[in-house]
């Protein structure tokens, strides 16, 4: 076979393989959400530490903010990120969250370098995929990083359905339903 030859398929191999993506075309989410950071300081109240980082509704634009942003792990003592829909406050005053309630995962310090990043990134996918059934009676999850041990809870409008989702959960990864130690309900 001659050079000329085959240098011809591998054009030719080269033209079907360039193949034109149009990167600017962006993947909606069904929801917009919004990024909270907690940063502890006693001189203000709980609502000045409260701050609203970032909303996106697509799933190009959770990667950019996700990508940017510290890994749970690698926050501050004190420090919490929430993600919740947007509109509604991580916190039990929000209209929204009034009847609702939360369950809680307490992790260990020691499970911060194995778990924490991954059980907080695969809650957040499944909020804004809304993979979770009646995924639309979702509030939010919240991740908390505390000396004693770290938490990761999710925030549920209806009370009834929260209890469902604490039970997914322990099935899911195999925990023993006493790791969700805490159940927290409004009244």
């Amino acid at each position: 076979m001659s050079s000329n030859s085959t240098e011809t398929e591998n054009n030719e191999k080269q033209e079907q393989v360039d193949i034109s993506i149009d990167y600017s075309v962006k993947h909606p989410l069904q929801n917009c959400w919004t990024l909270w950071y907690y940063e502890n300081d006693r001189q203000n109240s709980w609502e000045k530490n409260l701050k609203e980082i970032a909303s996106f509704q697509t799933v190009e634009d959770f990667w950019s903010l996700y990508n940017h942003i510290k890994l749970a792990s690698e926050l501050k003592q004190g420090c919490d990120y929430s993600l919740f829909k947007k509109g509604v406050k991580p916190m039990w005053e929000d209209e929204a969250n009034k009847r609702g309630g939360r369950w809680l995962i307490n992790l260990d310090k020691k499970q911060r370098c194995n778990d924490l990043d991954r059980f907080w990134l695969d809650i957040i996918l499944c909020l804004i995929g809304e993979a979770f059934e009646n995924s639309d009676e979702v509030c939010g999850a919240t991740v908390n990083i505390r000396g004693k041990g770290d938490k990761i809870g999710m925030s549920y409008f209806d009370l009834k359905l929260f209890m469902r989702k604490k039970l997914f959960f322990c099935s899911k990864y195999k925990l023993d339903e006493q790791l969700l130690l805490s159940t927290v309900c409004n009244k």
